[in-house]
């Protein structure tokens, strides 16, 4: 399998990349691809094939991992987004990852991306699916300066150009929300504090009222969460996730990143949405986290400890993060035993931030741990039949990893889910158990699926995937998924 370029990557001056903002960045000729082991499929940013991001200044990027707009596919203010996403910039870059070695370079930002960690199935085109996430930053302003964050830079780093610090009005915002009919997730934040936009409320609300079925996580230090904000994100459920950056358990270790920040400020902030949300009955229905992440200066025992405290006392959901930044903890790092006691049987992977992940992922040959490594095989490139009849699918399945599946941890199982053909999730069917429980590393197993065919005649996408119980998707650590066709046809 290919992997990124070894050696010193060449780096064009972002300063002289921004004086031509209207050109979009030259992509290098596609890596020369060598051969692939038995089922491993290209990888690719799903973030260029079904998420969007939008800017405080309207820009589109590609993700969070282009803060200073070196690719710039379109601007909210001037252009339709189905236009931009199936414009030529985003063909284009499409296309090189299909076509190139797999790998973690990104030629937008000329290194490895935290982003292109994905297996492509055989119904990824450069035209792309359908935008089921939607990364909004509302703001660009903060009231803190983070040295790891780039609003700290904006008006130090000449690769950020006068105006990027900016606000998206709330019509702009609601606008881009409505050009996305298959949103199923909204990320409201980026960078910048989002709480400080003047309508972040009011914006929550309408999406609920517009949008019930979309998923809302919000992200915020909590200093300018104002009483009123956390009695109506509370009481009317606004969020279904919101996350407090509070990395630590005292002022000094907290405020050694969150500089210009309060501990006891962001702590009551944390306490008294948890506390809202359990007088309000909304506990269930609102996810309220204490994000800390792991820094050398605030990775002690009594540090840790305290923090347990204090979000058992507010009511909040403490997780740490593993993070890949400058003054990142050396006693907590991917894989280590002091790791594995911290999160108590929680899942390392999902403790790590996007970069370390891709790191991750990349150190066992594209596949977390080389655990979730399945090789899935049909004989056939698509299933027919009449609405409402079902269907039988025959797959091989192997376990292409180093442990067995099932024989300490959850079972694994065949995951199935009907998409449209754009990706858009309709709904998950059943699954199949894979026997036996415990599959060795190396064996395969034969299986037979029956797959209930919608009532609505039409072309459909099968998402066939393996799936270890309560854990994850297989393909969500680098395996390949499989994505066969369904046509569905009028009943007799």
């Amino acid at each position: 399998m290919g992997s990124s370029p070894a050696g010193p990557l060449p780096r064009v001056g972002l300063f002289d990349r921004l004086l031509h903002r209207d050109r979009f960045p030259e992509l290098p000729p596609p890596a020369r691809r060598v051969a692939k082991a038995p089922g491993e499929a290209q990888v690719v940013c799903r973030m260029i094939f079904e998420e969007l991001c939008v800017l405080a200044t309207g820009e589109i990027v590609c993700s969070c991992g282009d803060p200073a707009g070196l690719a710039v596919y379109g601007n909210v203010h001037a252009d339709r987004i189905e236009e931009v996403f199936r414009g030529r910039r985003y063909r284009r870059m499409r296309r090189w990852q299909l076509s190139t070695a797999p790998g973690s370079f990104c030629p937008v930002v000329r290194s490895r991306c935290g982003g292109r960690v994905s297996r492509a199935t055989a119904l990824d085109t450069e035209e792309g699916r359908t935008i089921k996430v939607l990364q909004l930053e509302p703001t660009s302003r903060c009231n803190l300066r983070c040295p790891g964050c780039p609003v700290s830079n904006f008006r130090v780093d000449r690769a950020y150009r006068p105006g990027r610090t900016a606000t998206l009005p709330l019509a702009t915002m609601l606008g881009v929300v409505d050009q996305l009919p298959d949103l199923e997730k909204l990320l409201f934040y980026d960078f910048g504090e989002p709480f400080l936009h003047p309508d972040a409320v009011p914006f929550l609300r309408e999406v609920r009222r517009r949008r019930p079925e979309v998923t809302l996580h919000a992200s915020t230090n909590g200093l300018a969460l104002t009483p009123e904000a956390i009695a109506a994100i509370a009481g009317e459920a606004l969020a279904d996730r919101v996350v407090f950056s509070i990395d630590g358990a005292s002022e000094g270790p907290y405020r050694r990143y969150r500089r210009g920040g309060s501990f006891e400020c962001a702590r009551r902030a944390v306490a008294s949405l948890a506390g809202e949300c359990a007088r309000a009955g909304t506990r269930e229905r609102v996810d309220v986290v204490w994000q800390y992440i792991l820094f050398e200066w605030n990775d002690s025992d009594e540090e840790i400890a305290r923090a347990r405290t204090l979000a058992a006392e507010a009511g909040a959901r403490l997780s740490f993060v593993v993070t890949h930044t400058s003054g990142a903890s050396r006693r907590y790092v991917d894989g280590s035993p002091a790791t594995a006691r911290l999160l108590a049987g929680g899942d390392p992977y999902e403790a790590l931030t996007c970069d370390a992940r891709m790191q991750h992922l990349w150190s066992h040959g594209g596949v977390a741990g080389d655990r979730w490594r399945a090789r899935l095989a049909t004989e056939t490139f698509g299933l027919r039949g009449p609405a409402g009849s079902d269907a039988a699918l025959v797959l091989v399945v192997g376990n292409d990893g180093r442990l067995p599946w099932g024989e300490t941890g959850p079972p694994v199982r065949l995951g199935l889910r009907l998409r449209t053909l754009s990706g858009r999730l309709l709904r998950e069917l059943p699954g199949v158990a894979v026997a036996p429980p415990a599959l060795p590393a190396g064996a395969t197993v034969t299986l037979e699926a029956r797959v209930p065919l919608p009532d609505e005649p039409g072309s459909y996408e099968l998402f066939v995937d393996a799936v270890e119980e309560g854990v994850c998707w297989f393909s969500d650590r680098g395996s390949t998924p499989l994505a066969l066709r369904l046509d569905v046809l009028p009943a007799a």
